[in-house]
């Protein structure tokens, strides 16, 4: 039984330019001579997940903004555009602001932690922080489900980038791109992570660029684009976008603005970076490095939807029959080879390098943080390392797995990707290391939650349509208190803030904080 193509196969670009050969090819070497460098600097479990403490401000930073920007940047992003025009905006003008609260809330904090506590995962910190193997334990098992989602989902995409830089069947694509990020993963850790995303989140920011002047001219100019948008329909260039009716859309912008803003400061992927930093004078910079890549790379994502819809609409080009594979046609029709390698080879680069990142944190969570939660860790740190490589390696195999046997099942993995993460960690980290009076019980409720909203709304409609259960989803659906625009993942992420506050208010009497702790907290 094979895998059913998200997208149609004829409407998959293959290149015949021996420049995104060359890029491509290039590239996947680099990757596996990084993770060669990365095996031979690693000596510890400290070495494989938290680089031994040794990024430093450039690194840090480009590295967290190619982590959130991803391939979303250059699949995802233009398909949003293209279909719902300026409502997208509202991820990609706020997600900057999503750095800034990150560094605010959580930057000199999680890398004190790291100094006065052995800390190298996220529910290492979450333990520390509530002293409770509940939390640190379902810490672990959220990590565990999103990253299952994210890997799942950014595997499905690398089979399509194989296909269309190599001209492989989209089976073989899955199977050698997966081959080729476990062996990097396995070798290199997040040594060899951490350098990808730096290369990465250059080729991004260079190849943006080129694609927004390209983009633009193709369409004539930002006044041309303007009006053939506004003459097929205004609400393209609106405020607010297409997205529906007009209350719809405002609702849809709202609820991205919350979500990819303050949810930022609950994806473990981002926030973990912050234990690797040198020091904290490295810190100062990062948010503002941070946003602005972040701004400039996504104006290709901008660019390329709004122009290619806009010539569509004035009958310039050909309708493609899938928004989603808007930002590889039009970088491979209408950018020269040289630019679509550049871009094609920052698209492997986004997908090999953000899974590398949700591998790390995942394999961790298997190896350290559960057997911790029970009681049993693995004190002798070569085997500790051993095993989290094995579980990392296991991970992409049940991964793999899940994009061949399972489209449905790839589909409902991924609706809980960034709100989930959000909602679980956004409350218990950002929150709970800046308020004293935040308690175990209040973070138990948290994340468990965050949980339940997410899965009830998002997963389990999908889970019952699949089996043939239609009428049990659509009743679900009707309990949903808002707009079918607005993100459940926002629900989720305002459910566990009123949860957790609430919570560790009703409990606060009968918790007591470490001194060290409350030392950090104050600073």
């Amino acid at each position: 039984m094979t895998s059913i193509p998200l997208v149609p196969l004829q409407e998959i670009p293959v290149t015949d330019s021996p420049y995104v050969l060359l890029f491509g090819g290039v590239y996947l070497l680099m990757v596996l001579g990084i993770g060669v460098w990365g095996y031979l600097q690693t000596e510890s479990t400290e070495d494989f997940l938290i680089t031994g403490k040794s990024i430093g401000t450039w690194v840090l930073a480009l590295t967290a903004f190619s982590v959130i920007q991803s391939g979303f940047g250059f699949v995802g992003g233009p398909e949003l555009v293209y279909e719902f025009g300026t409502t997208a905006l509202w991820i990609f003008f706020t997600a900057p602001l999503g750095f800034v609260v990150t560094w605010v809330l959580l930057a000199k904090r999680m890398r004190l932690l790291a100094d006065i506590r052995d800390v190298m995962t996220l529910a290492d910190g979450m333990y520390v922080r509530y002293e409770s193997a509940w939390v640190r334990g379902l810490t672990a098992v959220a990590v565990i489900v999103g990253v299952m989602a994210y890997l799942a989902t950014n595997l499905a995409a690398l089979q399509y980038v194989m296909r269309a830089i190599f001209g492989l069947p989209v089976l073989w694509g899955l199977v050698i791109g997966a081959l080729i990020l476990l062996l990097y993963s396995v070798l290199g850790g997040m040594i060899a992570g951490v350098w990808t995303d730096f290369v990465q989140a250059i080729t991004m920011i260079v190849g943006s660029v080129f694609v927004f002047s390209y983009a633009l001219s193709f369409g004539g100019g930002m006044q041309s684009i303007s009006q053939n948008l506004a003459s097929a329909d205004p609400a393209f260039i609106s405020p607010f976008g297409a997205m529906g009716a007009a209350g719809a859309t405002i609702f849809a912008g709202l609820g991205w603005w919350i979500l990819f803003s303050v949810g930022a400061a609950g994806q473990p992927h981002l926030i973990t970076k912050f234990y690797m930093s040198r020091n904290l004078k490295i810190l100062r910079w990062g948010a503002p490095i941070a946003a602005v890549t972040y701004a400039i790379s996504s104006l290709l994502a901008f660019s390329t939807g709004l122009s290619m819809r806009a010539m569509v609409e004035a009958g310039q080009t050909a309708a493609p029959r899938s928004a989603s594979v808007v930002g590889p046609i039009f970088v491979l029709e209408y950018t020269p080879g040289v630019v679509a390698g550049l871009i094609l080879a920052a698209l492997l680069a986004a997908i090999m390098s953000t899974s590398d990142s949700f591998l790390n944190i995942g394999a961790a969570a298997v190896s350290r943080d559960i057997p911790r939660a029970l009681g049993r860790p693995i004190d002798d740190d070569k085997t500790e390392l051993r095993v989290t490589q094995a579980a990392l390696a296991g991970l992409t195999i049940a991964s793999t797995l899940i994009v061949y046997f399972s489209e449905a099942l790839v589909g409902i993995l991924g609706t809980i990707g960034w709100g989930f993460f959000a909602a679980a960690f956004f409350a218990i980290a950002a929150l709970g290391l800046n308020w004293k009076g935040a308690t175990k019980e209040g973070a138990i409720a948290a994340l468990v939650g965050g949980l339940a909203v997410n899965l009830f709304y998002s997963a389990v409609p999908s889970i019952v349509d699949t089996i043939g259960l239609s009428g049990v989803g659509t009743a679900i659906m009707n309990l949903y208190p808002f707009p079918e625009t607005f993100p459940v993942g926002t629900v989720a992420l305002l459910v566990t803030i009123a949860l957790f506050i609430g919570v560790s208010i009703a409990t606060q009497e009968r918790t007591t904080i470490p001194e060290d702790i409350g030392i950090l907290l104050e600073r």
